[in-house]
């Protein structure tokens, strides 16, 4: 386009000059009117087929605006649940530890528990064996005991044996039971 083009002037010397009077000479201004009120017309019915239309596009921009809003509220609830889903998975991930730590010292005290109870019943054991030793001590010195004051009446008939005795003391130079408790 050429810019020092002069609209003004080409509109006067074509349209309203002494050549647009030639242009317009077999003109017919009814022509003009028809043709005008048949755009207006044909307009019309255009308008009256695409209204209802646009009534149908500006419904589906406003939902393509509620869309976009429920779209950026989608996306920051996404976030957000991602936040929360890496939260649990860390708070999941520490549960996990301490259940298994848990679970350790649970084994750990089931071996104690189990030396334990296996050493009370060796204990139980021995201690049964002891009150056996025990037992078959005090019936070998009552033999023992039993023996001697026969040997001392083979001896002595006459001497009384019952003063004498293997858990008796002497005390201040006569034999005596022992105190309680001792």
């Amino acid at each position: 386009m050429d810019r020092s083009f002069d609209a003004s002037g080409y509109i006067e010397s074509n349209f309203v000059g002494p050549r647009a009077c030639e242009a317009l000479r077999d003109y017919d201004p009814m022509e003009s009117l028809r043709w005008a009120e048949w755009a207006m017309i044909r307009s019309a019915t255009i308008m009256k087929f695409v209204e209802p239309r646009l009534t149908v596009v500006d419904q589906w921009e406003q939902q393509c605006a509620k869309l976009r809003g429920d779209l950026k509220m989608l996306s920051r609830q996404k976030v957000n649940v991602e936040k929360e889903k890496e939260e649990a998975k860390t708070a999941k991930s520490k549960v996990k530890k301490d259940l298994e730590s848990a679970l350790a010292d649970a084994k750990k005290k089931g071996v104690e528990l189990q030396r334990l109870r296996d050493w009370e019943a060796s204990s139980s054991r021995v201690g049964q064996a002891c009150r056996e030793l025990v037992k078959l001590a005090e019936d070998s010195v009552k033999a023992t005991e039993d023996a001697l004051k026969e040997q001392i009446l083979v001896l002595a008939p006459d001497f009384d044996v019952s003063l004498l005795g293997a858990w008796k003391e002497v005390m201040d130079g006569q034999i005596v039971d022992p105190p309680p408790g001792a």
